[in-house]
C-alpha cells in the first residue's frame, strides 16, 4: 500500500433503489499512478458504485473527494470536467462519423476544432494508442473503438480512468495492446479502476483490488502479493469455494458442492438439424455482413463460431433467428429444404438467446411472467382462445427455480435484474420451448464466474438434447465448451476446426491470430 494521500476517496457510500440497497456504506480509495481492480458477481453494485462515481447516479448517503477537496456531480459532463472518465462496456461512439469526428463531439465549446485533434492525435503517439482518424467507426475493430473511447478521456484530461470489463470484446493481441496501454497510462501517474470477471488479469494487471459482495464492500485496497490464487479471489467475491474450471467429465469436482456434470458429448449419428450452405445477408446498400457461409450442426454438438465482434455473426444469428433476411445461399432444417427467400424458423424448433439481453432479449420495463411470455405465448393458449395466465405463472416461477434467478417474484421489472441473472432468466425461457436447434450469443460476456459456470452447465446439459451454435468471443469458453469452432473474420468463415481431431489441435494463439485476420 502506498502511503501518498489518494487521488480519489470515498466514504460511507449508500444508494438505494426503493427497498433494495445496491450500495451500502461503501469506502475506497484510489491512487495515482496505479491500477485498482474492481471484483464482485453480477448485481454485487459495481455498476451502480461507477456510476455514481462517473456523475450518472448521486449517492443517497456518503461523500467523496478529489485531492482531499469534496465534490458532487449531477452530470457525467461534470465529472469529465472534474478528471474523471469512464469507459463503458457499450461504446458511446456514433457509428457513421469518423474517429476524428468523434472525438471532436466531446471537445469543449470553446476549444478551437484543429487544436483539439492536434491534441488527441499528440495524446495517441505519446501513449501508443493506434487510431485511423479518418476511418469511419464502422469500420473499426473492437479494439480500435475502445482506444477512441480512451482517448476521448484523455483529451479532456482524465486524471482517474474507470474501464468497464474493457477485455470482454477484444481479441488477444488487442488485450496485449490495452494492457500496454494501461501500463504507460499507470507509469504518467493516472489512476484506473479496472472493472473485470477475469481473476488472471486481475492477478496480472492490478497494484491492488478491492471486492464487492452483495453492495457491500467486503475487502478494500488489497495487495495483490497477498493474493495466493484465482480461487481465494473468487472466494471473497462469492464467499464461500467455487469451482473455476470449466464444466465437464475432466473438471474439478465438488469444490461447490456441485457433483451432477454433464456427460459427455454424444453426437447423434443422424441427418444434421441445420444445414447451411453458402448463406450470405445483413449489411447494408448491398454489401452483405457476411457471405459464403456453410456449416452443419447435428443433435448432441456445440459448434462455436469464434471473432471480434463487429465481423458478421450477430447478422448471421439474427438471420438464423428469422429476424433479418437472408440475400443468397440454402438451408436444410430438421430435414426440410429451404431457400434464401423461403426460410422461416419452423414454430418451436428454434430458440435464440441475443447478444443484447436487455434490448432484444427482453424488455426492461416489462414484468418477468411478460418478458416468459414473449416467445412462449402460443403455450398457454386455452381452448377457446384465450391465455392461461395462471400456467404462464406457474412456468415462469419454475424457470426462475430451476436456473436460481435472483428476482423478487415473477411480476417485477426485468430491468431490475443483474446481467447474470437475466442471462439465466432468458436461457430457461428459451430452453423450455425445447427446441431443435438452440442459439447463444456471447452467453457469458460480462457475467461473473459463478454465473457464467451457470451457463456453461446448462449449455453442456442441453447439448445432450439438441443442436446448440454457439457465438462467442471467449476463446478459452469456445475450446472448452465446443466440438467445432469456426473462426468468423469480415463475414467468412476462415477455418473451420474439430477439436476431437488430436492431430491438428488448435492452440489460443492460433485461433487469436485467426480472430485477427492472419493467417498462416
Amino acid at each position: 500500500m502506498t502511503a501518498a494521500s489518494p487521488l480519489l476517496t470515498c466514504r460511507g457510500l449508500t444508494k438505494r433503489f426503493g427497498e433494495v440497497v445496491a450500495n451500502k456504506s461503501i469506502d475506497l480509495d484510489v491512487y495515482e499512478g496505479r491500477i485498482h481492480a474492481l471484483l464482485g458477481e453480477n448485481g454485487a453494485g459495481k455498476s451502480t458504485l461507477m456510476s455514481m462515481l462517473a456523475g450518472r447516479l448521486r449517492s443517497d448517503e456518503g461523500s467523496f473527494s478529489l485531492r482531499g477537496e469534496p465534490v458532487t456531480f449531477s452530470a457525467p459532463a461534470q465529472a469529465l470536467a472534474a478528471g474523471i472518465g469512464m469507459v463503458y462496456q457499450r461504446f458511446m461512439l456514433v457509428q457513421g462519423l469518423t474517429t476524428a469526428e468523434n472525438i471532436l463531439l466531446t471537445a469543449p465549446a470553446k476549444a478551437k476544432r484543429d487544436d483539439y485533434l492536434a491534441r488527441a492525435l499528440d495524446l495517441a503517439e505519446r501513449f501508443k494508442l493506434e487510431i485511423r482518424p479518418k476511418a469511419r467507426v464502422a469500420e473499426l475493430s473492437m479494439g480500435e473503438r475502445q482506444r477512441v473511447e480512451i482517448l476521448k478521456v484523455l483529451c479532456r484530461d482524465a486524471k482517474l480512468l474507470i474501464l468497464d470489463e474493457p477485455t470482454a470484446i477484444l481479441t488477444p493481441p488487442e488485450v496485449e495492446t490495452l494492457f500496454d496501454v494501461l501500463s504507460r497510462l499507470r507509469q504518467e501517474g493516472r489512476a484506473i479502476i479496472f472493472i473485470t470477471h477475469k481473476l488472471e488479469e486481475v492477478l496480472a494487471l492490478a497494484d491492488e483490488i478491492s471486492v464487492l459482495r452483495k453492495g457491500r464492500m467486503v475487502a478494500r485496497n488489497l495487495d495483490p502479493a497477498m493474493i495466493h490464487s484465482k480461487r481465494e479471489l473468487a472466494r471473497l467475491m462469492v464467499g464461500r469455494e467455487v469451482v473455476l474450471s470449466m464444466p465437464g467429465p475432466d473438471s474439478e469436482d465438488g469444490a461447490d458442492g456441485s457433483d451432477d456434470e454433464p456427460a459427455p458429448a454424444q453426437i447423434q449419428d443422424e441427418e444434421p438439424v441445420i444445414q447451411a450452405r453458402n448463406l450470405a445477408g445483413g449489411g447494408e446498400k448491398g454489401r452483405p455482413a457476411f457471405q459464403k457461409i456453410s456449416f452443419d450442426i447435428r443433435r448432441g454438438e456445440i459448434f462455436a463460431v469464434v471473432g471480434v465482434a463487429g465481423n458478421g455473426q450477430n447478422q448471421l444469428t439474427a438471420c438464423l433467428a428469422g429476424m433479418e433476411p437472408f440475400s443468397s445461399g440454402a438451408l436444410t432444417f430438421a430435414g426440410r429444404n429451404y431457400t434464401y427467400r423461403s426460410w422461416k424458423p419452423p414454430h418451436g424448433a428454434l430458440a435464440y438467446v441475443p447478444e443484447d439481453r436487455h434490448r432484444t432479449g427482453s424488455v426492461p420495463s416489462m414484468s418477468m411472467v411478460d418478458n416468459y411470455l414473449l416467445t412462449t405465448l402460443d403455450r398457454f393458449r386455452s381452448r377457446l382462445g384465450g391465455l392461461d395466465l395462471e400456467a404462464a405463472r406457474r412456468a415462469t416461477r419454475q424457470a426462475i427455480e430451476d436456473f436460481e434467478v435472483a428476482a423478487a417474484d415473477i411480476h417485477a421489472e426485468a430491468g431490475h435484474l443483474s446481467g447474470g441473472n437475466l442471462q439465466k432468466f432468458l436461457l430457461a425461457r428459451e430452453l423450455s420451448r425445447e427446441p431443435d436447434l438452440f442459439i447463444a450469443e456471447q452467453p457469458t460476456q460480462g457475467l461473473d464466474i459463478r454465473a457464467a459456470r451457470e451457463v456453461w452447465r446448462a449449455l453442456l446439459r442441453e447439448r445432450q438434447h439438441r443442436a446448440i451454435l454457439l457465438v462467442t468471443g471467449d476463446l478459452k469458453e469456445a475450446l472448452s465448451l465446443a466440438d467445432r469452432i469456426a473462426v468468423m473474420f469480415r463475414g467468412r468463415f476462415l477455418e473451420v476446426m474439430d477439436l476431437h481431431d488430436t492431430k491438428d489441435e488448435p492452440s489460443l494463439e492460433r485461433i487469436g491470430m485467426l480472430m485477427a485476420g492472419v493467417q498462416a
